[in-house]
């Protein structure tokens, strides 16, 4: 977190997204800075200087989607945008970004905004989604694909300053096993890593963790995913669970949270990374609302 006044960090940003993942929505975003790409997808007003915009923000505020989003600096409104992808989501409520000059500015551009808003809470979702005429593309969409792109480099058994490479294509599920980063007798395997191997199944720190108590349930063998696993295979995955559910509920009064992960290496991997009680309910409701987008 960010011990400097009027300064933000990524992490001040996580925090307020998880707050408002356990809410059933967002009706007014204030910030003082501009997100970066606002005025896609609409024309600029003639002589028009536009403030440098702010990564974060834009990933903020595509990621709450607020019905009004207010910030600071020359008078500009911009025509609402919608919050999802026509035909490929469900259709949300648009946003409305507007920004107001400071008070008193000598131009007298306009620094007061005077509107009527209901709570969504107390409005039906038919009337919510409602999308006016000029209502554009969401601006903030190459940001996310960026975003994800970045994410998506971000291996548990890889990172930016590994030297071995990724391979040049994804060959799935025939891929050459002797390349697999997670087979057990594969030479690109980090042993160093792993903590504990059981019949068929060992467990491994995460590379690129979490946090220091991450760790992966990953079969021996090459399996794409849980679901080709036999029922010798899923004793063995549940075994470590168990074990994992008491050590963690034993040494750090914390609940462990599992998810299964495979992208580019169609390997099964299971991770687990123990949580406070206290964040069980904001966890929930961000899985639930915000699904990682794949496009």
């Amino acid at each position: 977190m960010s011990n400097k006044p009027h300064c933000f960090t990524e992490a001040d940003l996580n925090v307020l997204q998880a707050q408002a993942g356990v809410m059933n929505g967002i009706d007014i975003l204030l910030t003082h800075q501009w997100p970066v790409q606002v005025m896609k997808f609409v024309k600029k007003p003639d002589n028009f200087a536009e403030p440098k915009g702010v990564r974060l923000l834009a990933h903020l505020v595509n990621t709450i989607k607020p019905r009004y989003h207010f910030a600071s600096g020359p008078h500009y409104e911009r025509l609402p945008y919608r919050n999802h992808k026509i035909l490929h989501e469900k259709a949300q409520y648009c946003t409305r970004f507007i920004s107001l000059d400071c008070v008193g500015n000598k131009t007298k551009s306009k620094w007061l905004y005077a509107f009527n808003i209901v709570p969504m809470k107390h409005i039906s979702d038919a009337d919510l989604r409602k999308q006016p005429v000029e209502t554009t593309e969401n601006p903030y969409i190459e940001i996310e694909k960026e975003k994800q792109k970045e994410e998506d480099k971000k291996q548990y058994f890889y990172t930016a300053g590994d030297k071995r490479k990724m391979p040049a294509t994804r060959q799935g599920p025939d891929r050459k096993k002797e390349a697999c980063w997670f087979c057990l007798k594969s030479p690109n395997v980090e042993k160093h890593l792993v903590i504990s191997v059981g019949a068929s199944m060992y467990l491994a720190l995460a590379k690129g963790a979490l946090q220091n108590d991450h760790v992966m349930i990953v079969p021996t063998n090459h399996i794409k995913c849980q679901q080709y696993l036999d029922d010798n295979q899923q004793q063995d995955v549940q075994k470590f669970k168990r074990a994992l559910q008491r050590l963690y509920r034993a040494n750090k009064k914390c609940t462990t949270v599992f998810f299964e992960r495979s992208l580019s290496t169609s390997h099964m991997q299971v991770h687990c990374v123990p949580i406070q009680d206290t964040l069980l309910t904001i966890l929930r409701t961000y899985f639930i609302r915000s699904p990682r987008n794949t496009t």
